[in-house]
């Protein structure tokens, strides 16, 4: 309860276009209809078969990496609050339009330009965060972020589950609704932030600097060892969604899509009430540490399914790698925020998660040939061994981290 407290006391005293960013994510999330639905509307409502269902599905995820791209290079040089606003509205524009056409193929043309600008936001999102805080709030601010984010989503899924059926249209419509309201947080709240981050205190990599991003980041070794090393942990929470689903199926046919639906509640209600304990417990910790117990949590919460069988297993489970999900979205920008040089933070933020993401893009793809030979549960084996690898590479680069000694200088 004291360690709640201190987390608590640790929000309030975060800047307040911080919480207007935490409210304007928690109502975006509320109204994510579509994307939790999406292959059932293209295959229960435009009748695509499951095969081409993913391979949309595939195409609209590879739209947002251009749009994260360009959206990191624009965030450094027209500004993150005009850039955020802009895509935003145009994103929403595409899904409302949808709400008012007729169901046909055609509606996939929006669908994909709004994961394009959904792609050229995010930098701009990340980028407003780093600016807004520094070493000592960095942590307290994305777990409230994740927080919110999570609020919305346990509200957002359930509200379209009852549209569905015989109100799909609203799907959109809702979503674009919500989409341009969580902007008035931004419009009246945030300020721009592009040129303000010379004027906070910073680490000595957070020291802006000339020159393209990327060789910036190879001279970042140590940065780019990190984000190439997270692939691993996105990896394995890729099961999540591939390999659980069908081992749940496979051990229990009658019950085991029901069985899955749990586990997935399960998720999003431990995020919600235990974000905070989380964070209060382990806020002692320095980023990368958490990222390690991030990696442990899930070797341990994937791999023990190889073991273990029973329903309460599957529940054990997932409250062990949610455990380490909560860690990883609290510390992972923490220590790339830390490591980022000012003048660059848009371009990183777009450029990092394409290079740690590519794990959990791939997850399905490669556990897939894995296991064509294989029986399912070998790909818990695969989780464990992965994990367990991860977290001793995490610990390693910490040690180097801490070696060299991390300098906090407050500009005047």
């Amino acid at each position: 309860m004291i360690l709640c407290m201190s987390v608590f006391q640790e929000y309030r005293s975060l800047p307040g276009p911080i919480w207007a960013m935490a409210a304007a994510r928690m109502v975006n999330a509320v109204g994510s209809f579509v994307y939790p639905f999406l292959t059932l509307l293209l295959t229960d409502k435009l009748k695509f078969d499951e095969g081409a269902a993913g391979r949309i599905l595939m195409i609209a995820t590879v739209m947002f990496v251009p749009g994260s791209l360009i959206g990191g290079w624009l965030a450094d040089r027209v500004g993150r609050k005009r850039l955020l606003i802009t895509a935003q509205v145009i994103g929403a524009l595409c899904l409302g339009l949808i709400g008012f056409m007729p169901f046909t193929p055609l509606i996939i043309w929006p669908i994909l330009i709004q994961n394009f600008f959904f792609g050229l936001m995010m930098p701009a999102s990340s980028a407003i965060t780093y600016d807004l805080t520094g070493p000592e709030n960095r942590k307290t601010a994305f777990s409230l972020l994740y927080l919110a984010m999570n609020l919305g989503f346990a509200v957002g899924p359930f509200l379209a589950g009852y549209l569905y059926e015989s109100h799909a249209r609203w799907l959109f419509i809702g979503d674009a609704g919500t989409t341009l309201v969580s902007l008035v947080f931004i419009i009246l709240l945030v300020p721009e932030t592009l040129g303000s981050a010379s004027r906070k205190p910073h680490t000595v990599m957070e020291r802006p600097e000339h020159g393209s991003a990327t060789r910036l980041l190879l001279k970042r070794p140590l940065l780019l060892s990190f984000v190439a090393l997270l692939a691993v942990p996105w990896f394995i929470y890729g099961q999540h969604s591939f390999t659980l689903p069908l081992f749940s199926k496979e051990l229990f046919p009658e019950t085991g899509a029901l069985l899955y639906g749990k586990m997935m509640s399960l998720n999003a209600v431990f995020v919600v009430l235990c974000t905070v304990p989380i964070i209060g417990i382990t806020k002692r910790f320095r980023p990368i540490t958490n990222v390690a117990f991030n990696a442990l949590l899930y070797a341990l919460g994937f791999g023990m399914l190889a073991f273990f069988h029973s329903p309460g297993a599957f529940y054990l489970s997932v409250l062990i790698w949610t455990s380490g999900e909560i860690l990883g979205a609290t510390n992972v920008e923490v220590f790339t925020a830390n490591h980022t040089p000012s003048s660059h933070r848009g371009r990183f933020a777009s450029i990092l998660p394409l290079i740690s993401g590519s794990g959990r893009a791939l997850s399905p793809w490669i556990t897939g040939v894995f296991l064509l030979t294989r029986p399912t549960y070998y790909a818990w084996y695969l989780s464990l061994a992965l994990g367990l690898s991860a977290t001793a590479g995490f610990l390693i680069l910490g040690f180097i981290d801490k070696r060299r000694g991390m300098r906090v200088e407050v500009q005047a």
